[in-house]
């Protein structure tokens, strides 16, 4: 295999189908948006993937990153959590948003952009999260029932997200953090296998601390990018943290050359810069690790201990232990 390769799953790529009304009277799944779901037709799905967003984000976004891992073989759900700018937008006093302002842009917005980040480091609003992925996994039967049909048995699960969604996926793959109470809590969830970290969190932020990724011991992929950057400002090794704090044993980092937050971009809607090199790197390195960990495809385990120092055109560091 030549350095750079581009990994081609062994299942081959099939058609998709996609809805946005899922759930749309649970009065829990569905309080601040029906699920966005994706996958395959023509055969049952491999896995499931729960993708959590980033903040202000929603269940609608990240759709290129999505249909790429249904199309390969996957059912991905995508709930929208209350941190959602459209859900803070409606339960805040009104002054905080400009009438028809672009609520896309909150970034660019100071005061609505400060509460975002008082959002961001409020326990309540991660336990919300945490809350509301449990649910969706005890609905699975009627998300099922209403996207690819009840399966013969259990679909293997990942847990994945972006940033504020990377630290929600971190907790529920096994993280231990400190609460405001003082005391140490985990909440790890076994339903799921493998965990996927897009720009997630390393210590002092979130309760997350020495010792905090100790007893993760389900396989983890890491990704950031060396203009990455935290909410308190922290670089590409604060963000590479879950990874080099974590016991070894199917755990994998990737760290894209010039790529931020955003690693290559999430979105076509002109709000981030869109890099295809480093898109293409984050649906290829994250397919693999979902085929090898849901799968159990040889192929991917042999793709992934391949990679040197690029995808393609895009370059990379690449570590695993």
């Amino acid at each position: 295999m030549s350095a750079g390769a581009a990994y081609v799953s062994d299942a081959g790529s099939r058609d998709t189908v996609e809805i946005h009304d899922v759930l749309a009277d649970d009065p829990v799944v569905g309080a601040q948006r029906p699920l966005t779901c994706r996958w395959p037709v023509g055969g049952p799905p491999a896995g499931l993937v729960l993708f959590c967003h980033g903040l202000g984000s929603s269940g609608l976004e990240y759709a290129a990153l999505s249909q790429h891992w249904a199309g390969h073989g996957y059912l991905v759900v995508h709930p929208t959590f209350r941190d959602s700018i459209d859900a803070v937008a409606r339960d805040e006093p009104l002054q905080r948003f400009e009438p028809q302002a672009d609520l896309s842009r909150w970034t660019t917005m100071p005061e609505v952009r400060a509460r975002l980040h008082e959002i961001l480091h409020s326990p309540d609003y991660w336990l919300s999260r945490l809350d509301l992925v449990r649910a969706v996994m005890a609905a699975l039967p009627q998300i099922l029932e209403a996207t690819c049909g009840r399966q013969v048995g259990p679909l293997p699960a990942a847990i994945a997200g972006h940033s504020f969604g990377a630290y929600t996926a971190q907790l529920l793959a096994g993280a231990e953090i400190d609460m405001p109470d003082g005391r140490a809590h985990r909440f790890r969830d076994e339903r799921f296998r493998a965990a996927v970290l897009l720009s997630a969190q390393g210590r002092d932020q979130q309760g997350l601390r020495d010792g905090s990724w100790d007893a993760i011991g389900c396989p983890m992929l890491n990704v950031t990018g060396t203009l990455d950057r935290g909410a308190k400002g922290g670089d590409w090794r604060w963000k590479s943290e879950p990874f080099e704090l974590a016991p070894p044993g199917e755990k994998y980092l990737a760290v894209l050359e010039e790529a931020d937050h955003f690693l290559g971009g999430f979105t076509d809607r002109g709000i981030q810069a869109t890099v295809p090199s480093q898109q293409d790197a984050v649906k290829q390195m994250t397919l693999a690790f979902l085929d090898e960990h849901l799968r159990g495809s040889e192929a991917a385990r042999i793709w992934l201990a391949s990679i040197d120092n690029s995808i393609g055109d895009c370059r990379l560091l690449f570590r695993s232990k």
